[in-house]
């Protein structure tokens, strides 16, 4: 029964959030929403932002990039980057009301976006940067900078979302799969012996 209200709480206020934003968005108007009282709503999270917290942490990418990293991936530089892009954009799309969520109430929630930034983008960037180091390890790859070629291939990946998801008609729509063609090897290209 405590999952289930948790899990109302969580997705009333992921979908009032998207709708009208953070600081739009009352505990009272999630309880309402969730079917709940406020206090219910304050004993499952502490704050608002307790529950804005939560429901970042539920749409963190992080645990499925561990896995891919540590057991999926092939060792063939194109083929793992390609599962790589593939993922992160699929989970960005997934997730891109968390994203608007944010966006929105980014001048007052500067914190927000740093929190988004240290929990899943600097922990993304570590698992590509290691990756890298093997493939220089293997001697698959020149000996780069790993930290500023995963930078590069990340945010090469996060402007392709953020165009999309801010313009219904942007001329990359419907072109995920070329984009990422293109993106492996341009990269590949510039980072392969």
């Amino acid at each position: 029964m405590k999952k289930d209200t948790k899990d109302k709480i969580l997705a009333a206020a992921t979908s009032l959030m998207t709708e009208r934003g953070y600081s739009n968005v009352s505990v009272k108007d999630i309880a309402l929403t969730a079917g709940v009282s406020e206090m219910t709503v304050f004993r499952h999270f502490e704050t608002k932002m307790g529950i804005l917290q939560a429901v970042l942490d539920r749409h963190s990418y992080i645990p499925y990039f561990e896995q891919l990293f540590a057991r999926d991936l092939s060792g063939n530089l194109v083929n793992d980057l390609e599962q790589i892009a593939n993922a992160y954009l699929a989970f960005m799309e997934k997730n891109k009301a968390i994203f608007l969520i944010t966006i929105q109430d980014r001048s007052i929630l500067p914190g927000v976006m740093e929190l988004i930034s240290d929990s899943q983008t600097k922990q993304l960037l570590k698992l590509l940067e290691g990756y890298f180091q093997v493939q220089i390890e293997q001697g698959k790859m020149k000996d780069i900078d790993t930290n500023g070629q995963a930078t590069v291939f990340l945010t090469s990946l996060f402007g392709f979302f953020v165009s999309n998801a801010f313009w219904d008609d942007h001329f990359l729509k419907n072109q995920k799969e070329s984009f990422v063609d293109h993106l492996v090897a341009t990269f590949v290209g510039g980072v392969c012996i």
